[in-house]
């Protein structure tokens, strides 16, 4: 352990605790003496000095927020024990801030800022390697501080809390691939009741938003976030991504020219990632050497790079060598987990056609590959029906295996409740067979974008309907989408006043809202629009500025109950 002395302002001295030791808590403090935040760090004992410029030993910075009247460092614990599960421990500072009030907010914002600001200073973080995590109210200024800075922070993961601030998109939308943050959100069940239903109404605005989310329910996760299996998923998940609005510096772009195979791929790409990394990847994919591209799949299955490169790890999955396709399919199964498309759909595609097959125990690779992708998805959440519709395809392959290993993935829907030792046959599809849990997962996964399937249709539209798809087609210019989508709920259409409703609280095309949102959701509502009644049930419960009013919130959670939170509008 060595002394490292900290300049913001005046010098204090201070100590880095060696990792796993319950690390104390610090004031960060500015010129004058003023405090700015109280924090406590972890930092790995032989880090390299500030403001170096290697790649190698720079190190990423994981900010840790707790609950609310909880210590300082109380989320340190799991980030922790995740990295050394993944033997990465080495290369992170864990630093948790203390709200400036009993509970996080916009007061927050700035000396979370101003902390930020100093471990880079005091640690060789790279700019590019931002993360954040909380539990409570960490979990809201995690969210909502990722949102408000996409220029600081890379990812966020948020444990049994929702947020509501959200950027206004007056210009230019979201862009969840290009240049947003992403988002992976976890929910115990073994949470208090109202932690439940925050959650979800979260999950339902931040999706609704168009950020690229993961989402996971657990039954066995209450209210500390120590869950092994969640943690580990989601740090690597959260470490694999690169900011996209910070260009790698200029020795991260000489280890894209000279990056060579270690231990089976290219780790120099693996740290730099991202979509410059990518484009290297790509042509690796490419190349004559069928060592070469075996190497660069693997190197897909260590970090994240983006969507293009992902679909030409596709088409390496029918490759022409055994070890390139075997290294592929294993890296889109990675990636499916965390909800790629290319990933998930180069999988599907491989599983479901055995005319895509090279060899026929590719497809038991591909389906092994999504099986891994929906294990957290089964008992929880289905995010991504598309690969439980192959699983279901694949119930009635000629292949046996592949017919085992989708039946036995599908147990636990289709008759969760069976041992072999009951007085009754096992039920083979889930009630109202599988045609129907399909459609009901999907339309729940859809969201408010269900509604828009009537533009597709294909069919004459009257003109309210046909404003409200004016206003889908205008996606790209937020306050023209916002406009079109307005005048065809003022004509009376109930699916538009639940879009603006929604548009409102995200601030889409409009300053966000959470007041004419609450009107919005509660007009749809009033017309059986079962989406709109369940956000309209939260908002009353006073959030975003509304006053609390427990007779409309307790009327609209009673009207989602009565008629199922995942119903048809």
């Amino acid at each position: 352990m060595r002394n490292i002395f900290i300049v913001v302002g005046v010098a204090v001295a201070f100590v880095a605790p060696l990792m796993g030791a319950t690390p104390a808590e610090h004031d960060l403090k500015d010129e004058s003496g003023k405090m700015i935040i109280r924090y406590a760090v972890e930092a790995p004992e032989n880090i390299a000095a500030a403001g170096t410029s290697d790649p190698a030993k720079q190190v990423g910075l994981i900010l840790c927020f707790q609950e609310h009247d909880r210590p300082t460092g109380d989320e340190i614990l799991p980030v922790r024990e995740a990295l050394k599960a993944l033997g990465t421990i080495d290369g992170y500072v864990l630093l948790a801030g203390h709200p400036q009030e009993r509970k996080f907010g916009a007061i927050d914002d700035e000396p979370i800022t101003k902390l930020i600001a100093w471990a880079k200073k005091t640690y060789p973080i790279n700019p590019r390697r931002v993360y954040m995590y909380g539990k409570g109210e960490g979990g809201k200024i995690s969210g909502e501080f990722a949102m408000l800075h996409p220029e600081i922070v890379t990812a966020g993961i948020t444990y049994s809390w929702g947020w509501w601030r959200m950027p206004s998109e007056l210009k230019e939308p979201v862009d969840p691939l290009g240049s947003a943050p992403e988002f992976y959100m976890v929910l115990g069940l073994r949470d208090l009741s109202y932690h439940l239903t925050t959650v979800r109404d979260a999950y339902s605005r931040v999706s609704a938003k168009g950020y690229h989310v993961i989402y996971r329910e657990f039954d066995d996760l209450g209210a500390r976030t120590y869950h092994p299996p969640s943690n580990r998923d989601s740090i690597a998940w959260a470490t694999s991504l690169r900011n996209k609005n910070i260009p790698p510096s200029p020795e991260e772009l000489k280890l894209l020219e000279r990056s060579a195979v270690r231990a089976g791929y290219f780790p120099d790409l693996a740290l730099v990632g991202g979509v410059p990394a990518g484009a290297v990847v790509q042509k690796l994919l490419a190349s004559e050497s069928a060592d070469v591209r075996a190497a660069a799949a693997e190197t897909c299955a260590h970090a994240t790079f983006d969507e293009t490169t992902m679909m030409s790890l596709g088409k390496s999955a029918t490759d022409s060598s055994a070890k390139v396709r075997s290294a592929a399919i294993r890296a889109l199964g990675v990636h499916a987990n965390w909800r790629s498309d290319a990933a998930q759909h180069a999988l599907i595609e491989l599983a479901t056609n055995p005319a895509k097959a090279v060899d026929p125990n590719d497809r038991v690779d591909a389906v092994d590959a999504i099986n891994r992708a929906v294990r957290f998805q089964i008992k929880g959440v289905r995010q991504d029906p598309p690969l439980f519709k192959a699983l279901v395809m694949l119930l009635d392959d000629k292949d046996e295996e592949l017919r085992v290993m989708a039946a036995n993935t599908l147990a636990l829907i289709r008759d969760g409740d069976y041992h072999g030792d009951l007085d009754r046959p096992e039920q083979k599809t889930p009630n109202g067979g599988w045609a129907a849990w399909l459609d009901q997962i999907s339309t729940k996964a859809a969201g408010y974008s269900k509604d828009y399937e009537v533009c597709e249709s294909g069919a004459k539209m009257q003109e309210p309907v046909e404003l409200f798809c004016k206003g889908k087609a205008s996606r790209k210019d937020p306050a023209t989408a916002f406009k079109y989508t307005l005048d065809a709920a003022e004509k009376g259409y109930v699916p538009a006043a639940a879009a603006v409703g929604m548009m409102y609280a995200n601030g889409k095309g409009v300053q966000q809202n959470y007041a004419e949102a609450a009107k919005w959701w509660s007009q749809a509502a009033e017309h059986g629009h079962i989406l709109a009644a369940t956000n309209a049930s939260m908002v009353y419960r006073g959030v975003g500025g509304v006053p609390a009013d427990p007779v409309k919130a307790e009327k609209w959670a009673k009207f989602v109950a009565e008629r199922g939170a995942g119903a048809v509008q």
